[in-house]
Parts: C-alpha cells; structure tokens; sequence
C-alpha cells in the first residue's frame, strides 16, 4: 500500500510537470511556474525541471535516512530544512551569499540559522550531473551538531568531506571515497605539521570556508580517513575514544594521543606513509532499509506571492536585508490579505532591531492565519524582549502579556513541536513567571536535546537549577562552558553564574 502511494505521488508530480507551460525566457522569477515537492526532512521550491527536483528530493531524502539509522532518529530531528532549486547559475546568482562585496563563487550552499536552515542550488545544464558534493558536506556539519562544541576543526571538515562522497546502492550507503582535487594537491605540497593542523581555527589563513580546496582541506579528509579506514587496524578500532575523550573536556591535542596511544611525530610518519600507499577504499555501511525505493512526497503548485516570500526570505536568512525587503513589498502587492508579506516584513523588522514594526507585522500575519511555526515564536521573542527592563533583565510578567507570550510560544510548538529555540524561551519564561518550575525545566531540556550544539541554553538550565536550590547540579551543567573551545562570552556568563553559586 505504501509503495502504491509513493507511486501515485509520483506519477502525481509528474502530472504537475505536465500541466505546468514553459515561462518566457523574459519572465520575471516569481511568475515562473513554481513547484513545492515535500518529502520527510525537507520541502522543495523550485521552478526548474520536475524531474531533476525529484531526483535531488530523493538524493537528499536517502542521505538523510541513512545517516538516521547509522545515529539515530534523534540526529536528524529538526524543523524541515528549505531548499530552493534555482533553474541555472544565472538565475542563483542574485541569491549568493556577498564575499567582499561580490556573489561567492559557488554553485551551493548551505545555511545553517537559528530558526530555519536552507540549502540553495542551481540545477546543471542538460547533460551534466548533479554534483552534490558541497551539499552533503555542508548538510554534514548540520547533523553533526552534537559534536560542534568539542570537535576541533579539522574533524569537523575531515568527516564533511568523508561524507560529501555518499552514494548508495540498495541497503548499503558509501562513504570516503577519493577526492581527486585533495590528492592531487596531496601529491604536489608537503603535508602540513600536525601542530599546525591542529591549531586551525575558523580565523586561520589556512581555512577557507569559500573554496575547500586548499591543503587544510585535503589533509584534513587524509588524517580522518586514515582514522576511520585505513591499514592500521588498533587506530581504526581507536578512533572513537577521540570524541569521547573530548566530551570529558581534554583538550583537542591530549584526547588525540591518548586515544589513539601515539604520539604526533608517529602519527605524522604513519600518514605519510599511508598518503604513499596510495590505496584510500571507501567506507560500506550496511542500513536495515533500501535507499534506492522511491520517496514519499507531496506537490502543490506555489502562487506568485509565495515565490516572492520564499526569494525574499531566502535573502533575508543570507543577511542581504535590502535586496529581501521589495520581494516582501512585491508579494503584499500580488496578496494584500496573504499573512506571508506581513510575515516577511515582520521578520525583516526583527533582523533590523524595529521591534515595534516587527510586532505590527507580526501580529498581523497572524490576523490573517499564519500557519508558520517561526512567526509565532518571533512573535513572542520580540514581546517578550520590549518588556524587559533597561539593563535587559526579565522579570515577572502579568496579564496580558504574559499569556500572548505563553500561547504563542505553544502555537509554535504545537505546529513544529522539534524547534528548539521554541522549547527554550518557552522555558525561560516559565521559569521567570515562577508559577511551574517543572514544566520550564522539561523545556529547557528538551531544548538542549533537540539542540546540543547551542551551548547557551545550558545557561537558562543552571539558572533553573539554581531556583531549585540544587547548586551541584548547576555547577556540574556549566563545566563544558569553562572549557577552551567555549565561546568567550558563555564562558564569562557560566564564571559569573559560580561566582554567585558560591557567595550563595
């Protein structure tokens, strides 16, 4: 029965292909015949072949479910990520990210936001592959989020690129295969100190976010493929103890060789010895479903005052506040009783510090019945900041803001119970309100499960504790602010907070 249903839908997209008429090669973007295709973890936008969404749903759809049985549900658990499906390079190009004041030069990319993550692509031209190498890689950090606060760099991109290779075949996914640009330059430049890999941060010369093709890069994949699937079995076998060395707080250098019981000198000569080997074999991972089956999904047609939000949405998350704001005017002249204009104009408010304009815009998406999660919780997070006091500290809130900002805040979770950030203001409030410590502290933690990258909620978590008198157990949840790779200002809170843990 499922397998009929897939296959209806199926057939179902490719009616909409169908009925759907070529644009003008002069059309403008938003009167394009737009196309939403949802799937489990994302929803498609494009105006671009039908045919190629699919294929890219299903890609994305089988790297997601593998990596979900390899770690768990709870891994990919997250609001559905956006992903716009632009028809050519010409066409993204308005909608790139600025690097020096300019479109980066990139065909891909991934936003990883506070509220909504999206991926933005062209499509290839007519004979081409779709390569979506720099997708997997950037949709690998997201799910490795967990490790993000204790990983060192070059872990972190050495398994993005470890698994920006993944393909499959039936019930068995591969990753780390060879990438020929790193070993070509592997070949041709000394490999970098350990020390200095190492001691890369996000700031460093070598790290360049924008090309992944220098020799931070490509050692960074060799020394994590070396560690996952090369020819010494005891380094394979542990490898694992690294992170969990890392999660017990030592430091990058002190966890590597004690887990790997070797020291860096040895651990150089032995990956210069594996890079002249020559021999990198990928990685089989063997899952209980078979990948290749098609996707479940649904399609809808999107209306011209849609495409505008989406593309004015699209900017905004990218920090391009001024080229956003006329698709939001555009999309309120196409739908002047649609909530999405006023949504668009109320998020933009918001990004601009208007919180007063944001607020009206706001409320009036919700007027009109805004059935987006993020309206909702911004809605509340900007009431919430205007009753704050001079120095921004929150205190006891009486009626009626304090049931606007409670009934939002459940709105939002009621229609998107997995965002996290929903979880954590609703959780602060009621711990602020005072009136059921329980219910704030089980938000707070289900915060920090849906969102273990976000050191910051660990903050509200002491704080709750401290009101519970149970001063051990906040000391105990701000001992990872205190480490190194904390950032600086949670770690200046965390130290305030035992300051007064111990006047106390």
């Amino acid at each position: 029965m499922a397998r009929q249903l897939t296959l209806f839908l199926f057939l179902l997209l490719q009616g909409v292909a169908g009925v759907l008429t070529a644009p003008a090669a002069d059309a403008r973007l938003e009167h394009r015949p737009w196309v939403e295709v949802s799937t489990a973890h994302f929803n498609f936008y494009s105006c671009g072949p039908i045919g190629s969404v699919y294929k890219l749903a299903a890609r994305l759809e089988q790297f997601s479910s593998a990596y979900a049985q390899l770690a768990g549900a709870s891994a990919v658990a997250a609001p559905p990520i956006v992903v716009l499906v632009l028809p050519d390079r010409q066409t993204l190009e308005p909608f790139l990210p600025l690097y020096q004041g300019q479109p980066a030069t990139i065909a891909a990319f991934f936003h990883h936001g506070l509220g909504e993550n999206m991926i933005v692509l062209a499509l290839p031209e007519p004979g081409y592959r779709l390569n979506l190498d720099v997708i997997f890689h950037e949709y690998a950090h997201f799910l490795f989020r967990r490790n993000d606060g204790v990983w060192p760099l070059w872990l972190k991109e050495g398994m993005a690129e470890m698994y920006s290779t993944f393909e499959i075949s039936g019930r068995y996914a591969q990753i780390g295969a060879p990438i020929p640009h790193h070993l070509r330059l592997l070949s041709e430049q000394p490999l970098l100190p350990l020390t200095e890999l190492f001691s890369a941060k996000e700031d460093s010369p070598a790290y360049n976010e924008q090309q992944r093709q220098g020799m931070f890069y490509a050692e960074s994949w060799l020394l994590t493929h070396f560690l996952m699937a090369g020819d010494v079995p005891g380094y394979v076998k542990r490898f694992g103890q690294f992170s969990a060395l890392l999660h017990q707080g030592q430091l990058p250098t002190d966890a590597f060789t004690n887990a790997l019981q070797s020291s860096l000198p040895a651990m150089a000569a032995q990956l210069h010895r594996y890079l002249l080997r020559g021999q990198f074999r990928p990685i089989e991972l063997v899952v209980s479903t078979n990948l290749a089956a098609l996707i479940p999904s649904k399609v809808r047609s999107v209306a011209p005052a849609e495409v505008c939000f989406r593309l004015g949405n699209e900017l905004l998350l990218i920090g391009r506040l001024e080229d956003a704001e006329p698709y939001f005017v555009s999309a309120r002249k196409l739908a002047p009783a649609s909530p999405l204009p006023e949504e668009g104009l109320g998020l933009l408010a918001a990004r601009r510090g208007q919180t007063d304009a944001a607020l009206q815009n706001l409320q009036s998406a919700i007027a009109r019945g805004s059935g987006n999660f993020l309206i909702y919780y911004t809605y509340a997070r900007e009431k919430y900041h205007a009753q704050a006091d001079a120095e921004g500290r929150q205190t006891r809130l009486d009626d009626p803001p304090a049931g606007e900002i409670r009934q939002a805040l459940q709105q939002s979770l009621a229609l998107m119970p997995d965002f996290a950030p929903a979880h954590e203001l609703l959780g602060f409030f009621e711990m602020v309100q005072g009136d059921d410590l329980a219910a704030a502290g089980q938000q707070l933690q289900c915060a920090i499960q849906l969102a273990p990258d976000n050191q910051s909620y660990l903050i509200a978590l002491a704080q709750w504790d401290i009101r519970q008198q149970n001063p051990e157990a906040a000391r105990q949840i701000l001992q990872p602010l205190l480490r190194p790779s904390a950032a600086e200002e949670l770690r200046a809170v965390a130290q305030k907070l035992l300051a007064e843990i111990n006047r106390r």
